[in-house]
């Protein structure tokens, strides 16, 4: 690959009006991002634009519902002592919040138990039981947590208590033998949507306590926290979920639960201008903070408080938990990249697995999250304290953490997730196996392709579409996460007209970026990226709409996501380019250019090629470089032809924004896949035209016979495209000035060669090691392998010119009888001859 991370367009070419746009009265822009959404008629669109509380579905669709009300119903009759059983993280800490809100505004008292993540871990625990029953309970009822927890369940039984699990997770082999089992991932579940985080399966559970009538008022009391969970859990916004978040967001705005209005303002936010990005990057981490160092019944009583003088405290106590976890957080990312950093063998991983003593339990799935992102591989991390290892694993895009975990269960004392996120303990003893059984799972079922991260863009902006309008329109589209994600776009060929940095630490990074107009961009945390480039290099960026409002001045702003350079800086110092210069050199005296083809016999005359209309007789077709849609042709069966690096780099950049069944990668000179062909410099004659439905040219040919001899062996009803303009003509005259190199270049290069016999040179370094251009050193070395002197090969994966010197002495050789010399300088003359 060319590019580090893949870039992915959902919509190619211009945007268009569209129906659905006109009936909801949205821009064509937004409506486009709907269409890449699946969102295609104008009913769905409307539910999306504006998601109704009237469309939440019924709760008792959901398998073992209807037990669980009724038990609950019989204990509040009996007067029976209820237990809810929470979970640390945001989402169960919620669910245990709004149910404790519930059973308050019916005026029954219940008691909560939340586990020390640090000395009790994830789930239902025997010890925790032991605890709630010497308290006394008859009724436990978990929220977020349990479908894993077959033996503990068992065990509440033994003690004389019922027990309901609402969950979320993905359930194992074996469902617990509760009263009520309520989780819509159970596979005999048939509520219409499964995605629900634990604290809306909470809310669905107090949907069925209450009455309808009742619970059209009363679900206002829950909405703002099951839409903090929702929102920070990662669930898909759709359906419910986006139902549920786009009106608890409202509802913040004015701040209906006391205890959250006041964290919000102890993150600084103005409510104004809140969205979902502000509850997951500010409000929910203060609330995991808490638990992550033990104290999770502080987010309870934040949400339960009853004043704002009280919830004001808990939330500074909330704020304080936060800046601790930042310090600890810290420390372990940077002792869990050191330990990466000295074992080589990581760098082979597909998955890592790093373990250490005295780790943070609650900080690890943070830290874990980080490296995935950095490194773009799943990532399992573990803490060992007394020869017990615990801890939480991530993973990317087509890697289920918890079915690889399924296949080592027998390696484990607990684990439980889904297929992003999972937590784990083991004996330290099988970290070794693990890491060596997980790795070799992900052999099996990650490709090199998989490993590299692909990133959604929605379309590729142009420049009159970059307003405010836009961005104000986008927050329609509110609230993004999973499924619904923040749009991103791509702007390409733009000029760096200046690098800066911005931060405390300068770790963000800041760019002024220049088409016909003049962009801001700013890359928080891209610092980093500075050393690949200059200023005015001609960049690709991929990023998010945003504004700028400083002095009430607003401006676009682009939220940088990548960037990659749209050409290299130099071909002399550009592996990729140098490896194209050596294809453009016939490689022996069999591979010569012949293309001679009589064109005044096809009836074909000088005005008939080039820019201009080739011929009208023909089925091809022959389109205005700056109106056409080039990924219309990108079908199967298609041959994409450059002659310069220009048109290369172009091909190569439009190629890679197609979806994933176009497999692209580069051996040598072309790039052969299922569906399209790219190739470099190609000698016509030796190619079958005739199997291609699509033939697009990206530079100019290199003469007259060539048109020719391309329009009479390609075969009917085919499509022959010309994407350049007449400006690509001068990067092939570049070419035609450098092929042919002067008898003291032929001299300098061979005096070299004889003095040093076996030669290794790093491709970027030919230049300056032989003082001659890179094009005219093939030229030199494929005529001196003509005559026998020497061998010379490309090492690919070092990209590494290796040459040997074979003759030991050496006769007098002629360089006018060159017959690749005299091919290269016939086809200069006949391209001048053409042009």
């Amino acid at each position: 690959m060319l590019y580090k991370k893949k870039w992915t367009l959902k919509h190619f070419g211009k945007i268009k009006e569209n129906k659905v746009g006109t009936q909801v009265g949205i821009s064509p822009e937004i409506s486009q991002i709907l269409k890449n959404r699946d969102i295609i008629t104008e009913k769905d669109a409307e539910i999306f634009m504006n998601p109704s509380l009237d469309y939440l579905r019924d709760p008792f669709l959901m398998k073992d519902m209807q037990k669980g009300v009724d038990r609950i119903k019989k204990a509040i009759e009996k007067k029976e002592r209820i237990f809810i059983y929470g979970d640390y993280d945001v989402d169960g800490v919620s669910s245990t919040s709004i149910l404790v809100l519930y059973f308050k505004s019916i005026g029954y008292d219940v008691k909560y138990y939340i586990p020390n993540r640090l000395k009790e871990g994830y789930g239902i625990s025997i010890e925790a039981l032991e605890k709630i029953n010497e308290i006394g309970c008859d009724l436990l009822i978990s929220v977020d947590c349990g479908i894993t927890s077959a033996k503990e369940v068992e065990f509440a039984k033994t003690l004389g208590m019922d027990v309901i699990i609402t969950d979320h997770h993905e359930c194992q082999d074996e469902i617990p033998d509760a009263i009520a089992v309520i989780n819509p991932k159970q596979e005999d579940c048939t509520y219409p949507y499964d995605f629900l985080c634990g604290c809306g399966v909470a809310f669905k559970l107090i949907q069925a306590l209450t009455p309808p009538e009742v619970f059209r008022e009363s679900m206002y009391d829950y909405l703002e926290i099951v839409t903090l969970a929702t929102i920070c859990d990662i669930v898909p916004l759709k359906d419910e979920n986006r139902i549920i978040v786009k009106n608890g967001l409202k509802m913040m705005k004015d701040g209906r639960n006391i205890g959250l209005k006041e964290l919000i303002k102890v993150c600084g936010i103005d409510t104004h201008q809140l969205k979902s990005s502000h509850i997951g990057y500010s409000v929910g981490p203060r609330i995991n903070a808490s638990g992550r160092l033990g104290y999770s019944y502080l987010g309870v009583e934040l949400f339960t408080a009853d004043s704002p003088e009280q919830a004001k405290e808990i939330a500074m106590d909330l704020e304080e938990k936060n800046s601790e976890r930042q310090l600890i957080e810290s420390k372990m990312y940077s002792e869990a990249e050191a330990i990466i950093a000295s074992n080589q063998s990581y760098e082979d991983d597909k998955v890592l697995v790093v373990a250490n003593e005295g780790w943070q339990h609650g900080i690890i799935g943070i830290v874990a999250s980080k490296l995935t992102e950095k490194y773009y591989k799943p990532t399992i991390l573990l803490t060992i304290e007394e020869g017990m290892a615990t801890g939480s694993a991530r993973s990317i895009k087509g890697f289920s953490i918890f079915d690889a975990l399924v296949e080592c269960k027998d390696l484990m004392s607990k684990f439980g997730g889904h297929e992003q996120a999972a937590g784990l303990s083991m004996d330290a003893r099988n970290i070794d196996e693990l890491r060596q059984r997980v790795n070799e799972i992900a052999d099996y079922s990650l490709t090199k392709e998989d490993m590299i991260e692909n990133i959604k863009v929605e379309y590729e902006l142009q420049e009159g579409q970059v307003d405010l309008d836009l961005v104000d329109q986008l927050h329609l589209l509110e609230p993004f996460g999973m499924s619904n994600p923040t749009p991103r776009f791509i702007m390409r060929d733009l000029v760096l007209a200046n690098i800066g940095f911005v931060g405390a630490a300068k770790q963000h990074l800041k760019l002024t970026l220049q088409k016909d107009s003049v962009y801001e961009a700013i890359g928080f945390n891209m610092a980093y990226l500075a050393d690949e480039f200059t200023r005015g290099d001609k960049v690709d960026v991929l990023f998010q709409l945003d504004e700028n409002n400083y002095n009430n001045n607003r401006k676009v702003q682009f939220l940088l996501k990548d960037v990659r350079m749209a050409h290299p800086k130099s071909a002399i110092k550009d592996s990729t380019s140098i490896k194209l210069f050596s294809k453009i050199v016939p490689h022996d005296v069999n591979n010569l250019y012949k293309i001679n083809y009589d064109l005044e016999k096809k009836g074909i005359n000088d005005s008939d090629f080039g820019q201009n209309e080739i011929s009208n007789s023909f089925n091809q077709k022959y389109s205005d470089y700056n109106d056409i849609n080039i990924f219309e042709f990108f079908d199967e069966n298609t041959l994409v032809i450059c002659n310069t690096l220009n048109g290369f780099f172009r091909a190569y950049s439009d190629l890679s924004l197609i979806d994933d069944e176009f497999d692209i990668e580069f051996g040598i000179i072309c790039k052969d896949t299922h569906k399209i062909k790219l190739i470099f410099s190609p000698n016509l004659d030796k190619l079958d035209l005739n199997i291609y439905n699509n033939i697009i040219l990206y530079d100019f040919l290199y003469n007259k016979e060539e048109y020719s001899y391309l329009l009479y062996n390609i075969k009917a009803n085919s499509n022959l495209v010309k994407y350049y303009d007449e400006k690509s003509k001068l990067y092939l005259n570049s070419i035609m000035d450098n092929i042919v190199p002067t008898r003291d270049e032929f001299i300098s290069v061979y005096k070299y060669c004889i003095t040093n016999k076996h030669i290794e040179i790093t491709l970027n370094k030919i230049k300056a090691v032989f003082g001659v251009m890179p094009l005219k050193i093939f030229v030199i070395l494929s005529v001196f392998r003509e005559f026998n002197l020497l061998e010379y090969t490309i090492n690919e994966i070092d990209n590494i010119l290796i040459i040997d010197f074979t003759k030991q002495s050496i006769s007098k050789f002629n360089l006018d009888e060159s017959l690749i010399l005299i091919n290269i300088k016939e086809l200069k003359d006949r391209y001048l001859e053409s042009y």
